[in-house]
């Protein structure tokens, strides 16, 4: 009996000396049934891409914003982050697939939007037809592979007849006259900026026009490398214009060498997929 009494007070003594002795400032673990799901939201909108939303780590945040900035560039106010990092959100399948995703909005025409709750994907906006819908449907089909459910809200929309013949105008002009860079560099050659100058004055005569400035080149050189240089060649020739006056809503987008023309292994098929193009997205509200 003075053995089991001895050994019962150890015990407790034990225990005492745990509840006191144990910090009382750590962390407690934050149960699985508590995380609150991811969010994500972006918003295209005159050019200006904004990020919203809460995300599980700062790893999945740094891809989602490199990726933005190699689309849509990173001169201040092109990519607005205003995403969060919060421990209190749960793991998310899909974050890991936004950067592929994000292509989608340069599609959208003037503005649109994908909007992310943890257990919905939301497309909202307006394209250029069919065609371009169902590029968007693509490029969206990896979030969708995760378990999102797609709400698709996208309108596939019909240039009016003066767009058309706008868009003829301008293709009829570079198809006769290439805007040309010097090799590696967003320096117009002299040849480049004499057809600048013919679509100046077309664009003068339709000031209300949304244009989608393009920039392409051939499949040398690492893939990033070509994107980025596409897009600032896009930006520059935004700028020439904006410089001679135009009003035109511009939007300046780098393809890098994702959309040739020609796949033929010749000097003469390189060239040809090392180009501007002008695409008209629609008439603005007056």
């Amino acid at each position: 009996m003075m053995r089991r009494a001895i050994l019962g007070a150890g015990a407790g003594a034990l225990a005492l000396v745990g509840m006191v002795c144990v910090p009382r400032h750590l962390p407690t673990p934050i149960a699985s049934s508590s995380l609150t799901p991811a969010t994500f939201h972006a918003r295209i909108e005159l050019g200006t891409l904004t990020l919203r939303g809460s995300l599980p780590s700062e790893t999945s945040k740094a891809a989602i914003l490199q990726r933005a900035q190699e689309l849509y560039g990173t001169k201040p106010g092109r990519v607005v982050d205003e995403l969060a990092v919060d421990p209190r959100v749960g793991p998310a399948a899909w974050a890991g697939n936004i950067p592929r995703a994000l292509p989608l909005l340069r599609h959208m025409m003037e503005r649109g939007s994908i909007i992310i709750d943890g257990r919905s994907i939301v497309l909202s906006g307006r394209v250029d037809g069919d065609r371009a819908k169902t590029t968007v449907l693509q490029d969206i089909a990896p979030l969708i592979q995760t378990g999102l459910e797609l709400e698709d809200h996208i309108l596939a929309a019909r240039l009016p007849a003066p767009s058309s013949s706008l868009q003829k105008q301008l293709n009829e002009i570079l198809s006769h006259a290439s805007v040309e860079f010097e090799s590696n560099t967003t320096t117009m050659l002299p040849r480049g900026r004499a057809t600048l100058d013919q679509l100046i004055a077309l664009l003068r005569r339709a000031p209300h026009t949304a244009i989608e400035i393009g920039g392409h080149t051939d499949k040398y050189g690492e893939p990033d490398y070509n994107l980025q240089l596409s897009r600032r060649r896009a930006e520059a020739v935004r700028d020439y214009f904006i410089s001679h006056g135009l009003t035109t809503q511009f939007t300046a987008f780098g393809y890098g060498a994702s959309r040739p023309l020609s796949v033929a292994q010749t000097r003469a098929g390189f060239q040809h997929n090392r180009r501007i193009e002008l695409r008209v997205k629609g008439v603005r509200d007056l």
